[in-house]
């Protein structure tokens, strides 16, 4: 399959596309509101729920707005490169998670991206009143994957 059959089929079967694809995607998250779509050799991550869907698209907006500096990414449009937006994605899960008191061990997965910032809606009351200084410093100090080094052929 080309790529541009690929996305056409994709645009046909999800019809909301889940924003924490990217981190659902890496196996290091979770959401009860997902459902995983094998297409071709990919996997492709839709909403089942159109308020969740909303409720994630506008929080990571927002989110990616207030960490541009942080990221270093002043003036920066468009989408974000795959590995800030990694950082954006599993950071805020983490600083979420932590924000409401949930342990997170290393290499254990951070269960229902939903609930968790249902949680935080909970507590904070609005999107805006969400600790985003607290979330930037977790983004900022997220690791990815390390790079794999390469192996010489002699």
């Amino acid at each position: 399959m080309d790529e541009d059959q690929y996305r056409s089929t994709y645009k046909n079967m999800i019809t909301r596309q889940c924003v924490y694809e990217k981190a659902i995607n890496s196996r290091r998250t979770s959401c009860k509101q997902a459902n995983k779509i094998r297409l071709a050799d990919r996997e492709a991550v839709a909403c089942r729920l159109q308020d969740a869907c909303t409720l994630c698209t506008s929080f990571l907006k927002t989110l990616r707005s207030k960490s541009l500096f942080a990221l270093k990414l002043q003036n920066y449009s468009g989408p974000l490169p795959h590995a800030k937006e990694i950082k954006v994605q599993m950071g805020s899960i983490i600083g979420l998670a932590l924000d409401n008191n949930i342990e997170i061990e290393q290499d254990k997965k951070v269960d229902n991206i939903y609930t968790l910032l249902t949680d935080s809606l909970n507590k904070y009351q609005t999107i805006e009143n969400l600790p985003y200084e607290n979330l930037i410093r977790s983004i900022v100090n997220y690791e990815g994957r390390p790079k794999r080094k390469r192996q010489k052929n002699n």
